[in-house]
């Protein structure tokens, strides 16, 4: 039997996109998953009835570090994958980081993605990251390599130091239509790289080749037009 997956989110205040990353998680091919929801918005959530879904509701705001450690420590499954609140997962990802996860040295692996889509929610444009990255939302490990250390409990950059503080193996996953990141004006909490804007630095990359319309179902492109708006 294919080992339980337990996918990890931390949300606060965007319950149009915890809806729309509800959806993503229940469309995954992947049968043996669990969601735990960790969440400190100001008004509880609509979240559906289901044995798949665990609903952490805090009644006081914490960091998103606390939250993911939280959420962990609630799962029940020993491989752990990350999810963003207000990103995009084709119903393969989680097939596909399991796939790449298994095998791997327990304390020594994490699974991401080495390139991804990048989403303008204003413009509706679609561009390529380019490649050497290993994406936050994205992070596929052991529960074993967070016992060892877990999350810093941060309000921002909590992926990064995750990747530093265990210095892995990085599986890297190569597919870029396997994740959408999306940028949006509600929330970001990374909004600089080097010197750059993020929004700024992936409007300078090239446009990617297929069109949103040829990856996406029409309900999803739907919910990202009214972004726009």
């Amino acid at each position: 039997m294919s080992p339980l997956v337990s996918c990890i989110l931390a949300t606060r205040n965007r319950p149009q996109f915890l809806a729309q990353a509800i959806s993503y998680f229940l469309r995954q091919r992947y049968a043996n998953k669990e969601l735990i929801i960790v969440d400190d918005s100001a008004e509880p959530a609509a979240v559906p009835e289901s044995p798949q879904i665990t609903y952490l509701r805090l009644n006081e705001s914490t960091t998103l570090g606390a939250k993911l450690n939280l959420g962990i420590a609630s799962a029940r499954g020993e491989l752990i994958q990350k999810l963003d609140d207000d990103d995009y997962y084709h119903p393969d990802f989680l097939s596909t980081t399991v796939r790449a996860l298994q095998g791997q040295e327990p304390l020594a692996t994490i699974v991401g993605c080495d390139c991804f889509l990048v989403l303008s929610a204003a413009s509706g444009e679609l561009t390529f990251s380019g490649h050497g990255w290993c994406a936050g939302g994205t992070l596929c490990f052991y529960r074993q390599l967070w016992q060892r250390q877990a999350f810093r409990e941060l309000p921002r950059a909590v992926d990064w130091w995750f990747l530093k503080d265990h210095a892995p193996q990085r599986v890297k996953l190569t597919n870029p239509e396997l994740y959408i990141l999306v940028r949006h004006g509600a929330g970001h909490l990374w909004n600089t790289l080097g010197n750059s804007d993020v929004s700024e630095y992936f409007r300078r990359q090239r446009p990617y080749a297929r069109r949103l319309n040829e990856l996406l179902p029409v309900e999803d492109r739907l919910f990202y037009e009214r972004l726009r708006v």
